[in-house]
């Protein structure tokens, strides 16, 4: 029976002695929570700050980069391959300035045949031109014979009629109704031939209308050609920045494609990605100060997208002031929206988890700065790095920015230097 009780005592010791542990645990921890100075923090872990009050600025803050206002493409205007590529992305560009040269031979054998044919047309033209004129001029010298022909034939019978008159019939009838005969004859000769003249010439000009019309069709569609020629060296329009090239040497493309991007280097607007949280202070006309890293410029809010993307949402910015000279399409920047002027209010450097417009929590130094406690606080209106306080703090105060995460379970810490 001893040796039995001996055993049993020996199975439990263990039991008491975890169970013992487990309540100093305990202990400990609630002795922790509630004793003030219980959870320690070393100064040098802490970033502080200090409630003001006063006026303060409410910016919004968002990145993005310098983009056109309004962007050309430079478009081919005849089918080709693309026989090389003059500038690259970011080039300065000004009219008239080479962008691609592209080759099509098909195109350039078109235009040799037409102006081989327009040259043989302008030979036929001019030898038609001058059998028109011979035959025109013979028209003339008929005409010429004929009025001959017909004077004389009329002064032959106006005298024989004078003399029949003169002599009572001494000129034989048979005689003067010959003379007569002649003398209307060719008066119609040299009617018709005078028709045949005029018919002639109306016969010539249409002819000529029609040979000058298959001319100038043939010089048009040289012409039209040696513009398509011309195109095959594409020059920018204006001048600008280009900002893509959508080609590559050896590339086939066809009329109207795209061949490369440019945007006016002067004509540029700010695009910010604010966060979707902060978008609704965000209003059109608000003053913007847009840093290029290099200088600050002044702008408005122009457009606000309706559209969230990745959480953000797109600002559109127009700048007025002068662009700096290192303004270029795409340059990265970074913008703040100024959406409120407050006055005379309580305000502190943000802390980690402050939201704004919501209750919170912020931890308020001692007089001596060697403890905090715990305080709830309402946040108004914030920016990036400040935040209005509603309630909760008074101007002076200290207050831990800092996270909290690792004692918030506690309502006063100590703070160790």
């Amino acid at each position: 029976m001893d040796i039995k009780r001996t055993i049993e005592k020996g199975r439990i010791k263990p039991f008491l002695i975890a169970g013992g542990a487990l309540f100093v645990l305990i202990a400990g921890y609630f002795l922790i929570s509630f004793d003030p100075g219980g959870f320690e923090v070393s100064a040098s872990k802490l970033l502080m700050g200090q409630v003001k009050q006063g006026d303060m600025v409410i910016e919004v803050q968002g990145n993005g980069i310098l983009a056109p206002r309004n962007a050309t493409w430079i478009s081919s205007n005849i089918d080709g391959i693309v026989e090389s590529v003059r500038v690259k992305p970011g080039t300065a560009v000004e009219p008239g300035d080479v962008i691609a040269v592209l080759v099509n031979p098909e195109l350039i054998q078109t235009t040799e045949e037409l102006r081989w044919e327009l040259g043989a047309k302008e030979a036929e033209n001019k030898a038609l031109q001058g059998q028109q004129e011979s035959a025109y001029l013979a028209a003339k010298i008929a005409i010429v014979k004929a009025e001959q022909e017909y004077r004389h034939a009329k002064l032959e019978y106006d005298v024989a009629e004078m003399l029949n008159k003169r002599n009572d019939g001494s000129v034989p009838l048979l005689v003067l109704h010959r003379s007569k005969l002649a003398t209307e004859q060719t008066r119609q000769s040299l009617m018709y031939t005078k028709e045949q003249l005029e018919k002639l010439a109306v016969v010539q000009k249409e002819n000529k209308e029609a040979d000058d019309a298959r001319l100038s069709k043939l010089k048009n569609m040289l012409a039209r050609a040696e513009t398509q020629i011309r195109s095959l060296t594409v020059k920018a329009s204006e001048a600008g920045i280009i900002q893509v090239i959508n080609i590559e040497v050896g590339q086939h493309i066809t009329n109207g494609f795209s061949l490369a991007r440019v945007a006016r280097k002067d004509q540029l607007i700010a695009e910010l990605k604010v966060p979707e949280r902060q978008i609704r202070d965000v209003a059109i006309d608000q003053s913007v100060l847009i840093n290029t890293h290099t200088n600050q410029i002044h702008g408005r809010v122009s457009r606000i997208d309706p559209a969230v993307i990745n959480g953000t949402v797109q600002v559109d910015v127009e700048f007025t002031e002068p662009l700096p000279n290192e303004a270029r399409p795409d340059l990265s920047i970074e913008g703040r929206v100024q959406v409120a002027n407050l006055k005379n209010v309580i305000y502190a450097p943000r802390p980690v988890y402050a939201q704004s417009n919501t209750p919170g929590i912020v931890y308020k130094l001692s007089a001596d700065g060697k403890s905090a406690v715990k305080v709830p606080v309402t946040f108004g209106m914030g920016s990036a790095n400040e935040i209005a306080i509603s309630s909760g703090l008074i101007a002076s105060d200290h207050i831990i920015l800092s996270s909290y995460q690792s004692w918030e379970h506690v309502d006063q810490i100590s703070i160790t230097r």
